[in-house]
């Protein structure tokens, strides 16, 4: 296959003009990039996904040239040139003689210690007063973009509806594999009540100017905290994911902070653009609705390389995951305030589903193993193997521990945070004064009762004990003790039932679509 024998040979160092070690790779759905030490080649997959056509030779050098020009405008410096791949006797090589077999994009390489996906890995502490300076940035952006009034004879309304209906065309191969059948139709109606809803304000913000000519796909990899911010890889291959309001723009940058678990940031980010840019009061309307597709077409995105046979095992598998936490982060957004009670014995995986949904919905985790040892004046990884409802877990100190789980969860609610309160949750009576203390509050309350075989749920408490460094003290040996005083919750406590034993990112999504349907149902 000619695309598999280009690339084995763009991975040799002689295959470029100048001299280099050896030859980095990364790949997308729609793109192979080649690091040598001083420059990136960016070559396009000969892909037609709809919504981009590279099939042929003509496209592909015509997308080459339009995203030079394109990011040329936000970091001019980066941005070189459009270089020929050519073939002679077999043998591929950037530039010099032979056959042209495709087009690449050359850019300077930028210091990959800059880059902000690298300081979020390692949780540089420079980063608040970095996202100051790239919320500054966009503002300054988004302020000298093109504004856009008419596209076409097409409005911005028109654009968002066609996007919406074209990303559930293109996700709908991907239920039952990254995404559900519910999730799919939650989302739609959400969007669905949305456009109707607000249809005339989203014309008006185009006539006001704030449908502007802007990146299109603003998130972390595409940012480089140079002075000043290099923000690269605009879209190119479709103006109407690039032409948006400038809410639409940033909220890509706003949702993939939220992803990766940094909603500090996101809020510094926000809090600069505001301060930096054009007075919108709207924003915080739209936002959320914009998050949601973005991290909808990041789900979609990253279904599509998860399905690519032509892509790399490991980098296929990654997308996977990737795409149903996407997913679940939009659903996530969807989701009003809520309290989330786990519910289950020890070992059957409730703190693994409790932190999945915690990142989803950008909820406060509130768990009783590090409550009950801030209680005892304990470090939460100081084990204190006691006898079951001894000591620190007599029915007096579990009396307070819950009292003070219920006091931080209600403040959290109020506050405007979904809550999963992290328990056992093992008497009925507390499940329900729990219920009924997030009712009286008017917030939607739903029980998660997290089940998986017993050896499984064993097998667990085996190793969690030999790791050492979790707050519970949860072992084997009281497993049947907490069995016979576990009273299971009946089918009227609003439930939900999970097996642990299945996939984490597919129970989170089914937490938060009964999350959203309950709540719809009791509005």
């Amino acid at each position: 296959m000619v695309e598999n024998a280009l690339h084995r040979a763009l991975l040799r160092p002689d295959a470029y003009p100048e001299e280099t070690g050896p030859v980095g790779h990364r790949e997308t759905h729609i793109s192979r990039l080649y690091f040598t030490d001083r420059f990136v080649y960016k070559i396009k997959k000969p892909v037609d996904f709809g919504f981009l056509n590279f099939t042929t030779l003509d496209r592909r050098r015509f997308y080459c040239h339009e995203e030079v020009r394109l990011n040329q405008r936000f970091c001019p410096d980066t941005y070189l040139d459009v270089v020929e791949i050519r073939k002679t006797n077999q043998h591929y090589r950037v530039g010099g003689d032979g056959e042209i077999v495709d087009y690449a994009v050359r850019m300077k390489r930028l210091p990959e210690e800059r880059m902000l996906v690298h300081l979020l890995q390692t949780a540089d502490p420079s980063l608040p007063a970095e996202m100051q300076r790239v919320g500054r940035r966009i503002a300054h952006l988004h302020r000298h973009a093109e504004i856009v009034r008419s596209d076409g004879g097409r409005s911005d309304l028109d654009t968002i509806r066609h996007n919406w209906q074209e990303n559930f065309m293109q996700t709908a191969p991907f239920v039952g594999q990254t995404l559900s059948a519910q999730g799919q139709a939650e989302c739609t109606a959400y969007v669905e009540r949305f456009l109707a809803d607000h249809a005339p304000l989203l014309l008006r913000r185009q006539e006001q100017g704030f449908v502007r000519d802007g990146h299109g796909d603003l998130h972390a990899e595409h940012i480089c905290l140079t002075d000043p911010v290099c923000i690269y890889d605009c879209i190119e291959f479709n103006r109407r994911f690039r032409v948006s309001d400038v809410a639409a723009d940033l909220a890509f940058l706003l949702m993939d902070l939220d992803y990766r678990e940094r909603r500090d940031l996101a809020s510094i980010t926000l809090e600069a653009y505001c301060n930096a840019g054009e007075a919108d009061r709207e924003l915080p309307l739209l936002l959320p609705f914009y998050k949601v597709y973005r991290a909808w077409v990041r789900g979609k995105v990253e279904s599509l390389l998860a399905a690519d046979t032509a892509a790399e095992g490991e980098a296929r598998n990654a997308a996977a995951g990737q795409s149903r936490r996407y997913f679940n982060l939009a659903l996530g957004y969807i989701c009003p305030p809520a309290l989330v009670m786990t519910c289950g014995l020890m070992g059957v995986g409730k703190t693994t589903v409790a932190r999945g949904l915690a990142a989803a919905l950008g909820a406060t985790p509130l768990r009783t193993d590090e409550l009950r040892k801030t209680l005892a004046g304990l470090p939460s990884t100081t084990g204190r193997p006691e006898p079951f409802g001894a000591g620190i877990y007599s029915a007096g100190m579990t009396a307070r521990t819950y009292d003070l789980l219920l006091e931080r969860s209600l403040a959290a609610l109020a506050a405007g945070q979904s809550v999963i309160a992290d328990a056992s949750f093992l008497r009925r009576a507390e499940r329900e004064r729990f219920a009924a203390a997030a009712h009286r509050e008017g917030f939607p309350c739903l029980i998660a009762l997290m089940e998986c075989p017993t050896e499984t749920a064993l097998q667990r408490l085996d190793r969690r004990q030999a790791m050492g460094r979790d707050a519970s003290d949860g072992r084997r040996e009281l497993f049947i003790s907490q069995s016979a005083a576990f009273e299971p919750p009946a089918e009227t406590e609003n439930i939900i039932r999970i097996d642990t034993a299945g996939d984490v990112d597919y129970n989170v999504q089914r937490i938060l679509c009964a999350i959203i349907e309950r709540n719809r149902t009791t509005r």
